[in-house]
């Protein structure tokens, strides 16, 4: 692949659950987006990496894992990696039912109807996928290097950690689609969560449309509903020419609810803000829920609609962003936008 200057900052917005600290959590992200032909089963053997820092691109993360967990950070990587070391992979097992117990916390016990509803669909949605998938699968996986270590990518997750991921995404959304104060457990750091996660993404958009070029916005997981509110519904966000969803929520309907704009009928297209959006789905991704196409949800403005990919990766749990990021039309489209030939 050829070195050139391309003028643009893609701004990485990450998902559920707790997180490796920012500096590891972008060495995992930019890791797993310039492995060269990770999976050649999968996704055959022309699919080069994209080292960002190589083609001249501009990064920026928006982090707010902090908002839920603090500095309690994800020391295992057990989102993105599992060790090859089999004694290590058995000692994380043994802790995994302490894992994710997040729940709501005890003054917002008393939910109005509306809350209930649209905990128990995200609830509803996700256990149905989960119940689809194996719990354990021991397939071979991709050998990557990071700290000095040898990982593999996470095939496949045990029962315990599947539940609590659905203890996360709930609560998770939640918080941030009804606004609520949240306070850090042993922490007396209270965040209102909502408005405490747009004025973050903001920020890295506003330093993204500084640098001038272009602005894109790849997200994951919980972060493509932070990613859409701030285009659609928050009135100083920046120009961005690409949003790139992974493994998206934005398909139930109650998420969607909670997200459609005071000026609109329908939920929409965010074409003031957006001027193209791709949304890639692993069909067996369970945080997509049962409908991980958003075109036929998200209407049409100004000729602007959500274009849906379908890109299957591999493994039992395919949420992983370390998945998403090995996939061959994920990174045509991304290669793509930024102007990056073969």
């Amino acid at each position: 692949m050829c070195k050139h200057s391309v003028s643009a900052t893609i701004v990485f917005v990450h998902g559920l659950a707790k997180k490796p600290s920012p500096d590891n959590l972008r060495n995992l992200w930019l890791g797993a987006l310039s492995a060269h032909n990770p999976h050649p089963e999968v996704f055959g053997n022309k699919n080069s990496g994209i080292d960002l820092s190589d083609q001249g691109v501009n990064s920026l993360f928006t982090y707010w894992a902090d908002v839920f967990y603090g500095d309690d950070y994800d020391t295992d990587f057990a989102s993105y990696f599992e060790s090859v070391n089999s004694t290590e992979l058995n000692d994380f097992m043994k802790k995994s039912e302490g894992l994710g117990a997040e729940t709501l916390q005890p003054e917002f016990i008393k939910l109005t109807p509306r809350e209930q509803r649209l905990i128990q669909q995200i609830e509803r949605q996700i256990a149905t996928r989960l119940s689809e998938l194996p719990s354990d699968n021991a397939q071979k996986t991709l050998l990557v290097s990071s700290t000095q270590e040898r990982y593999e990518i996470a095939s496949w997750l045990p029962e315990p950690i599947k539940q609590n991921i659905i203890k996360k995404a709930t609560m998770e959304a939640y918080y941030f689609l009804f606004d609520k104060p949240y306070t850090v457990p042993n922490s007396k750091k209270t965040y209102q969560v909502r408005s405490e996660l747009r004025d973050r993404l903001i920020k890295d958009l506003q330093k993204a449309s500084n640098n001038g070029g272009k602005v894109i916005i790849v997200s994951h997981s919980m972060g493509t509903m932070l990613a859409y509110d701030v285009l659609r519904n928050v009135s100083n966000c920046p120009q961005v020419d690409t949003l790139i969803t992974l493994g998206s929520p934005l398909g139930i309907t109650e998420v969607q609810e909670e997200l459609k704009a005071l000026d609109a009928e329908k939920i929409d297209f965010p074409s003031d803000k957006l001027n193209h959006w791709i949304n890639i789905y692993d069909p067996l991704d369970p945080i997509c829920g049962l409908d991980p196409r958003l075109n036929n949800d998200y209407q049409q403005v100004n000729s602007k609609s959500v274009i849906d990919i379908k890109e299957s990766n591999w493994g039992s749990w395919r949420h992983n962003i370390s998945h998403y990021l090995s996939g061959k039309l994920l990174r045509d489209q991304l290669k793509s936008n930024l102007d990056i030939s073969e």
